[in-house]
């Protein structure tokens, strides 16, 4: 509507500052021919959790968006669809499917809140549209990043007023108003409450047990400057206030000492009321405790009672979910009423309160630990975020009879890609089997949840291994080396040295330093090939360079037999990701000479490409579409595998200094696949491949053609070069040489 003249846009969340190139951000991510990319939730992914996270932050109306989520269930929108954070949006915005999704997503913000992710899952749902989407960390990437570093929704102590808030002080106002009295807003004020105020008729403001009924006031509010609330007739209310200040009542009330006597004991034995902050608010009032069950439990906002009450009692979280009004005190709520009734304090330990009558950071400490030891007798490999988390911020050290091993991934846990999954993941599953290990496995995800200034406070392990590209890595090598546990560099590939040409450089140029300082306090590295422990032998380092090569799994990518598919029609296969595009043209004129000369003898030859492009507009090769990019290592194996049916594959490879430490995972995959290859002729692949026996090596572009050739009009040489790569594999890249050559290196580190 707004950009009409341009064929694509893309939007950034203005609190965002721009790293790197969004125009390689879109081209990673994206799928052929898709009209829309936007980026996963990085902690749900699902519209009714997310509803749970929001109802608590003031400037979402929950009643609003109860409302909303009520409806989306009435329509049969389901759980878990999915969940995006809509602050970086490419929209191909003339394409019709896109049109209609925005113009609905903005019916839904207008009719129900600005909670703009929750309606857009639906309005995708509802419209069976399926945007490609990212798994990038949305707060701080190589592309854009929090400009102040505030990734998440919080509730402010100090903030301009929010619609919950305006109600709250118009509740406050009805209070003390008499019959017919009116409230005027401002038209500020208006459009701050404009969410509570869609659907006015009978809707209501709650405060201090008394109501005020908005009625007839929607319509005039369409075209005023104000908006004026009136108070109706309602006589239960006015009897209540004629009650409330009532002599016989307040004497009454000093009846209640007992009570009194009780709530004190309690707030003095939890341990979570601090006294000098109050007395900052209330000055010099004696016993502070005394006063607040008198005078501040009644009075104070909420937003102090935040300044002098521990939020291991998440005061926002008790009163939304268990819809307090305002004039209800959460701490005192609980120690009268919340705990008989088993109510949850505290979002991520709901249940941790044993007794009154003891210190909560002493009762949740026991609860954490009594879970981290149960955890440790059942599980060698830990994934468990919630127990992640506790593990990291404990004072204690747990003794085992194990190697405790601290793992930190360059991925999510949940969707790895082929890098941490074979070569982290899978083999330390593999080793956990072993009995002599507990791996803790930190995928990137728990990094935000973690507060980094309170992990590893003692030698909760043994040894660490942290992978890659890690914003963490200082901090952990600093903890890791004051307690003296052993510290391990994982990587395969060279970012020490990353030509400025390389789509990652810029990322790796933010985190160049931790690497650095990474590389040089490490007590081992393991890398994948022998040119990057050449490299790292280079740098007169104190710690050991071991190789562990890559390997087969087949548990993610079963063998597949040679299939022949005559002779009419040869297809050839290559899969990447789409930092690959140098390589890729490395083969454009030899697959142009192919299918030229083979044309000519009555033989079609085409070249099907997955991952390493999105241009389906090229003529000298086929674009199959992945569903979603990117996808994870196990899911993109199975979906691979179901759909190449290649007779040859190739994997180009431009010789750089960065290539160079490429090792040969690709000719590990195509094998399983099914299908032979000819590959570069690099250090990748020159000391992997047998030429002739196992696949077939080229130098330039008349090898790459003459051998192609060979294998072309050859079925049978096809299949020889097959049988021949299959026994390779299996014999000398198998899992468990690898998790065996970890287990050296872990037992040679510890005293």
């Amino acid at each position: 509507k707004y950009l009409k003249d341009y064929k694509y846009s893309f939007w950034l969340d203005g609190t965002f500052r721009i790293k790197g190139s969004i125009r390689e951000y879109i081209y990673k991510n994206i799928r052929a021919s898709s009209p829309m990319l936007c980026v996963v939730h990085t902690e749900r992914d699902c519209v009714y959790e997310e509803y749970e996270a929001s109802k608590i932050i003031p400037r979402y109306p929950r009643s609003v968006m109860e409302e909303q989520v009520n409806y989306y269930k009435s329509q049969g929108f389901p759980e878990k669809y999915g969940l995006g954070v809509m602050g970086a949006i490419f929209r191909k915005h003339n394409d019709s499917a896109v049109i209609k999704v925005m113009e609905d997503w903005w019916d839904e913000n207008v009719r129900f809140t600005n909670q703009d992710q929750l309606s857009f899952a639906y309005v995708c749902w509802k419209n069976d549209f399926h945007p490609s989407v990212s798994l990038i960390y949305y707060w701080d990437n190589e592309y854009w990043a929090k400009d102040r570093g505030d990734y998440h929704h919080k509730v402010v102590l100090s903030m301009p007023i929010t619609s919950d808030n305006l109600r709250a002080k118009i509740g406050a106002q009805v209070e003390n108003m008499d019959l017919g009295d009116t409230i005027e807003l401002s038209k500020e004020e208006i459009y701050l409450l404009i969410n509570d105020v869609k659907g006015m008729a009978g809707y209501r403001i709650d405060t201090a047990g008394r109501v005020g009924y908005l009625q007839n006031e929607y319509n005039t509010f369409l075209n005023s400057n104000s908006l004026k609330l009136t108070k109706p007739l309602r006589v239960a209310g006015d009897v209540a206030r004629k009650v409330k200040n009532n002599h016989f009542l307040k004497f009454a009330r000093h009846k209640n000492a007992e009570e009194n006597i009780h709530i004190y004991d309690t707030i003095k034995h939890f341990g979570i009321f601090d006294e000098a902050e109050y007395k900052k608010l209330h000055g010099n009032v004696g016993d502070a405790v005394l006063h607040f069950i008198e005078e501040g439990s009644k009075t104070d906002h909420i937003d102090d009672k935040l300044k002098y009450i521990n939020p291991i009692f998440d005061l926002y979280y008790y009163i939304s979910s268990n819809n307090l009004s305002s004039d209800v005190d959460p701490l005192i709520h609980y120690i009268t009423k919340g705990f008989d009734k088993k109510l949850a304090i505290n979002r991520n330990y709901p249940h941790f309160v044993e007794y009154l009558h003891g210190n909560l950071h002493e009762q949740l400490d026991a609860f954490v630990t009594k879970r981290i030891k149960e955890k440790l007798a059942d599980e060698r490999y830990i994934s468990d975020s919630k127990i992640l988390i506790d593990y990291i911020h404990t004072n204690h050290e747990f003794k085992t009879d194990t190697i405790k091993v601290g793992v930190f991934l360059e991925d999510n846990f949940d969707n790895m890609n082929a890098c941490p999954f074979i070569r982290i993941h899978s083999l330390f599953k593999e080793l956990s089997k072993s009995g002599d290990y507990h791996f803790f496995v930190y995928g990137q995800e728990i990094l935000p949840l973690i507060d980094v200034n309170q992990i590893i406070k003692s030698k909760i392990f043994d040894a660490i291994v942290i992978q890659r590209v890690n914003p963490f890595s200082t901090k952990i090598a600093k903890k890791a080396k004051q307690h003296g546990i052993k510290l391990i560099y994982e990587t395969d590939d060279d970012f020490l040295d990353m030509n400025s040409s390389n789509p990652s450089f810029n990322y790796i140029q933010g985190n160049l330093a931790n690497i650095k300082k990474l590389v040089s306090a490490a007590d081992g590295i393991v890398v994948s090939t022998s040119e990057l422990k050449r490299r790292f032998d280079n740098l007169n380092l104190s710690s050991n360079v071991t190789i562990i090569r890559n390997y087969y799994l087949d548990n993610v990518l079963p063998l597949k037999e040679f299939s022949y598919n005559g002779n009419q029609y040869v297809k050839i296969g290559y899969f990447g990701t789409m930092t690959h595009n140098n390589d890729l043209e490395l083969i454009h004129n030899v697959i142009l000479r192919l299918k030229d000369i083979f044309s000519k003898k009555g033989i079609q030859v085409d070249l099907e490409v997955i991952g390493a492009s999105i241009d389906e507009n090229v003529d000298w090769f086929d674009v199959k579409k992945m569903p979603y990019y990117p996808m994870s290592m196990a899911t993109f194996m199975k979906w691979i595998a179901a759909r190449a049916n290649w007779d040859i594959g190739i994997i180009p490879l431009v010789n750089t200094e960065f290539n160079k430490c490429k090792s040969e995972l690709k000719y590990i995959e195509f094998t399983a696949l099914g299908v032979p290859i000819v590959a570069s002729d690099v250090d990748a692949y020159k000391d992997t491949i047998e030429e002739g026996v196992t696949g077939f090596l080229a130098n330039n572009e008349d090898e790459w053609v003459n051998k192609l050739s060979m294998l072309i009009e050859d079925p049978k040489l096809r299949n020889g070069i097959l049988n021949n790569a299959r026994e390779d594999i299996l014999k000398n890249y198998n899992l468990k040489s690898r998790a065996k050559q970890w287990d050296e290196i872990f037992k040679n580190l510890m005293p």
